[in-house]
């Protein structure tokens, strides 16, 4: 027979609303109370009915996480399944399912977010990498679900979980000026996105702080082909280049071919730092010299800070920066006169 409600009411010597407050999480009961009723939920292998508990409370029990990317471009960078690894752990644990939306330009994203948000298809959704001119931000202001950015903090209106990118980026930059390079280039990221801004702009702080200025600016659109052009067009402006500092891993592997193909040795002819710690960064031809930053616990927290949310209204949610990390490995070193392979084999 069906274990019901009221059976576990009865066992715990509560009345059913109190059970169905401790299970929905939506009124205070005492912690002896509360510790009864789940005794009791337990002893008798109560399963809820999720599909009444979302009629009752009007939730889907369904997230939202779009990323205005395609497909192609998010399942070739290794950083988002590792932050669709930290969301999917936590939203699964919590008995929520995920709706995966990958729309394809800034229009779509704006009529996404809006579908999703005021149609009420989702309790609430977590927007991975928004670009700042982005619509959306409009529709944000109208709706009452809540709504977590993750890899972006341009708004202080919207909760939002990120990494200290410019710290990061300065740690890059710092790191190849205390070697002895004086001639540092960059490859950014698309500067639509928060986080390329402020990467370039720790780059750009920490060579200030050395009185330098950048040898020479490319901005890449995180794809491997954007570094290896990178390389090309930053060569061209400064051929003196000693140092790059490239806005993500993807980008810098890319400018380590380009170098290579140019004839030019890492790091003895250019060094390199990129930015992320993907796996391909350790494997490299020439292992790469990187920021590392916590990718699967940014998406564990973005979906953390969005079900505290929507569980607990009306509190304050908060996270703050998650940390990064300088990892040297062989794609840098102090500067020395241009090698090129040529001079190496002979």
């Amino acid at each position: 027979m069906k274990v019901t409600i009221k059976d576990v009411a009865q066992r715990a010597g509560v009345s059913t609303a109190t059970v169905s407050y401790v299970l929905n999480k939506t009124n205070r009961v005492g912690q002896e109370t509360k510790q009864r009723v789940l005794d009791a939920v337990e002893a008798l292998g109560y399963q809820p009915n999720a599909m009444a508990q979302g009629l009752v409370m009007r939730r889907t029990r369904t997230l939202g996480l779009v990323i205005p990317h395609t497909a192609e471009f998010v399942f070739s960078d290794p950083y988002f399944p590792a932050m669709l690894k930290g969301v999917t752990s936590v939203v699964s644990a919590r008995g929520y399912y995920l709706l995966l939306s990958m729309p394809q330009s800034g229009d779509d994203f704006a009529a996404t977010c809006s579908n999703l948000l005021t149609q009420q298809r989702v309790d609430g959704a977590v927007l991975v990498c928004t670009p700042r001119e982005a619509k959306v931000v409009d529709t944000f202001s109208r709706v009452q679900v809540p709504v977590v950015l993750l890899g972006d903090s341009y708004t202080s209106d919207i909760p939002f979980v990120d990494i200290d990118n410019e710290t990061g980026s300065h740690a890059a930059a710092a790191h190849l000026i205390a070697l002895g390079h004086r001639r540092v280039g960059c490859i950014t990221g698309d500067m639509r996105y928060d986080y390329s801004v402020k990467r370039y702009r720790g780059f750009e702080r920490a060579l200030q702080e050395a009185d330098l200025q950048p040898a020479a600016v490319y901005m890449g659109d995180f794809t491997k082909d954007s570094g290896r052009t990178g390389v090309k067009q930053l060569l061209q402006q400064a051929p003196d280049l000693t140092a790059l500092v490239c806005g993500n891993d993807l980008m810098a592997l890319g400018a380590l071919e380009a170098l290579c193909e140019a004839g030019l040795i890492v790091p003895e002819g250019v060094s390199i730092v990129g930015f992320d710690d993907i796996p391909a960064a350790a494997e490299a031809l020439v292992p790469l010299t990187t920021i590392r930053q916590p990718v699967v616990e940014l998406g564990r927290q973005a979906a953390e800070l969005l079900l505290d949310m929507i569980e607990q209204p009306g509190r304050v949610h908060r996270r703050p920066l998650l940390t990064t990390e300088l990892v040297v490995r062989a794609s840098s070193c102090a500067p020395r006169r241009i090698v090129s392979q040529s001079e190496v084999m002979s």
